[in-house]
């Protein structure tokens, strides 16, 4: 069962952030250059969550107002920030611990307020600066310490020690991991007394007495009189505590320790810990004996003798593997019902969780933690193997938009079923770039994206200086896309072809039969009707970009020209005839050369081919470029010698348009 999230974040005046309100998913990948507020971004929910944060870390100062403020504090400027809880109504300790910061019951939502204002005298007078925090919307219901015990946040920075936090006694998380387990006392001390009696069997040696007498010696001798100097050695003290914080892990054959692990496999074992530490402890996976006795008197069912087997000696229930989710389920609201102990729902962040890990790695174990995992998970990532695998609503993007950082997210984005399934194995496939661009120039196929940097240079731009991705989504089907883009705020635009055609109407019968011809040249006074205009107006319409009634359907330019405002350029036929058309006397002569360099046979197909082009028969030309080449084999070698001359003007204009939308954004 999912735990509960942050489910939205607004923060005024606070460091990077003058004004935001985002909402937020069960799991969160923040994305954003460097120094756009990642961090503060965390440290805006740490002021509040955060159970390892003192007084003094959430009093604030003049340095945390955002820059734009001028004499902040002189003019009793207050920061705020607001969080919301939801998926939480499961949870009877948080539905008990926080009745006052319930806002809303549909859906179930808390919240809490961290605000840091002006103290002022009744002359009006600025006193001095206090914070404070409080549950639902009544400022005199604080959120005290306490209630961190119930619901916390967990950061892990970037900069962080995997090899000293996993070796730092009662501060590892696999001192935690074991203590969450209850284990008896009684059990402990036998042990430890057996481990010490066996130590000592180490003094009995006679290395030991000798090194034993050369240290008294000496020591005797540099002591002079001093009294009480005898030394005596004994065995490291084995008491409870110590020995259960003195278990490390190993790895592989030999047994390595964490010091010899490489960085990649510290920063998994670390996460893994942190992961496997902060689950939903409510149904527990070993139950005492004499626990099981009084659950069962309790039970009027078979679910806890059916899904816990008693181990060898009698004293402990071990949970079964492999419990469905349906049966998990209503173990959860059994134990929920009757295990009264606390477990705390902590919320997980990690910076950077990227640090070391080899592309595949950071593949594999993401997708566990993103798509599998039930504990909230926030990470701050630059690594587009992440965002590849993350759950299409996760993404959240920060940006800098006129002195300030914005936030934008995904996390209420509708998209069709099925094109999500799509787009999330496009976005795994091309390792989640899209989300890292400063702009993104959508385009329907591999000519395209062969052709449109390359003429992005002969203008004199290379678009990866700009952040200016292309992304080839190899269908017409831009929707899901262009929402996305929306959602985050990333500059846009898209190139589709026009794909002109003719309609053939038959009567077969009572029925209407529609046959689009689109192999044919377009001649003066013939009906023009193009694809590529059909399905933008529509898309455009679907996303509430123009209206219906924006679209002038008797003047076919005045569609061009509104599809063009709105950042999609159509062409006339398909960029490859439009290429061809476009290029005149000179370009069939590049065409013809490119096509003698890659052609699989001998020079008849060479004349085959250029008799087409000098009798522009442009689709016989590229028919054969299809049948014995292929579009994108072709496009590439065309690249290595194509002129301006030989590009359709809406391609230039895309081009001009996307890169005014970027340096705009960034000025």
């Amino acid at each position: 069962m999912n735990s509960p999230y942050i489910s939205r974040i607004r923060i005024e005046n606070f460091r990077n952030f003058k004004e935001i309100d985002v909402n937020l998913n069960h799991k969160q990948v923040i994305i954003g250059e460097n120094n756009v507020g990642k961090t503060n971004f965390l440290r805006a929910v740490q002021l509040i969550l955060d159970r390892d944060f003192s007084d003094m870390d959430r009093e604030l100062s003049l340095s945390d107002f955002h820059d734009s403020i001028e004499d902040p504090k002189g003019n009793g400027e207050e920061i705020k920030i607001v969080i919301e809880i939801r998926n939480y109504e499961h949870n009877r300790q948080l539905l008990a611990q926080f009745q006052d910061a319930v806002v809303s019951t549909k859906p179930p939502t808390l919240r809490f307020t961290y605000k840091y204002f002006p103290l002022i005298d009744e002359n009006g007078e600025i006193l001095s600066y206090k914070y404070q925090i409080f549950k639902g919307i009544t400022e005199d219901k604080f959120f005290r310490s306490e209630d961190r015990n119930f619901l916390n946040i967990k950061v892990i920075s970037a900069l962080r020690d995997v090899e000293r936090e996993l070796n730092a006694n009662k501060r590892s998380p696999l001192y935690k991991l074991v203590k969450q387990y209850d284990i008896d006392k009684e059990v402990l001390d036998e042990i430890s007394e057996a481990m010490q009696d066996a130590a000592e069997d180490i003094l009995t040696l006679d290395e030991i007495k000798d090194v034993k007498k050369i240290i008294g010696d000496r020591f005797e001798t540099l002591a002079g009189l001093q009294h009480d100097n005898e030394i005596n050695l004994r065995p490291y003290d084995i008491d409870t505590e110590r020995l259960l914080y003195t278990i490390q892990v190993y790895m592989g054959l030999k047994g390595r320790p964490v010091s010899e692990l490489s960085l990649g496999l510290g920063n998994i074992l670390y996460v893994t810990l942190m992961m496997l530490l902060l689950r939903d402890k409510t149904v527990p996976r070993i139950i005492k004996k004499e626990t099981y006795d009084d659950l069962i008197a309790k039970e009027k069912s078979t679910l806890i003798s059916e899904n816990y087997v008693v181990n060898a000696k009698g004293n402990n229930y071990i949970q079964n593997d492999n419990i469905e989710a349906e049966v998990r389920n209503q173990l959860y609201e059994f134990f929920d019902q009757h295990n009264h102990q606390l477990h705390s729902v902590t919320i997980l962040a990690v910076e950077e969780p990227e640090a070391h890990l080899h592309p595949v790695l950071q593949r594999l174990i993401y997708r566990e933690v993103l798509q599998k995992s039930e504990t909230s998970v926030i990470f701050t990532t630059h690594s587009p193997y992440i965002t590849a695998v993350a759950p299409l609503e996760s993404i959240v993007h920060c940006r800098h938009e006129k002195g300030e950082s914005k936030v934008f997210s995904t996390a209420n984005l509708m998209i069709d079923s099925k094109d999500k399934t799509d787009i999330e194995r496009y976005l795994d496939s091309k390792r989640g770039e899209m989300y890292f661009g400063k702009g993104v120039l959508l385009v329907e196929g591999i000519t395209e994206e062969y052709i449109v940097p390359r003429t992005a240079e002969l203008m004199g731009t290379y678009l990866d200086d700009l952040g200016i991705l292309i992304c080839n989504v190899h269908s017409t089907n831009f929707k899901p896309y262009v929402q996305i883009l929306e959602a985050l705020d990333i500059p846009w635009c898209l190139i589709t072809d026009g794909d002109f055609y003719d309609l053939e109407i038959k009567t077969e019968g009572d029925k209407e039969k529609r046959i689009r011809h689109y192999h044919r040249m377009w001649q003066e006074k013939e009906s023009q009707q193009y694809r590529g205009l059909e399905l933008m107006n529509k898309m455009n319409v679907d996303l509430g970009i123009i209206s219906e009634a924006e679209i002038q359907t008797d003047n076919i330019q005045g569609q061009f020209d509104l599809l063009e405002a709105k950042g999609c350029f159509v062409g006339f036929y398909t960029l490859e005839i439009d290429v061809m058309i476009k290029g005149g006397d000179e370009g069939k002569e590049i065409l013809k050369k490119v096509y003698s360099e890659v052609r699989p046979g001998g020079e008849r197909q060479q004349r085959n081919f250029n008799k087409e082009l000098d009798k522009d028969n442009f689709w016989a030309a590229l028919s054969k470029i299809e049948s014995n080449v292929s579009k994108g084999r072709f496009a590439q070698r065309f690249t290595s010698h194509m002129t301006l001359n030989s590009v359709p003007d809406y391609i230039k204009s895309a081009i001009n348009e996307i890169i005014k939308k970027v340096t705009t954004a960034h000025e």
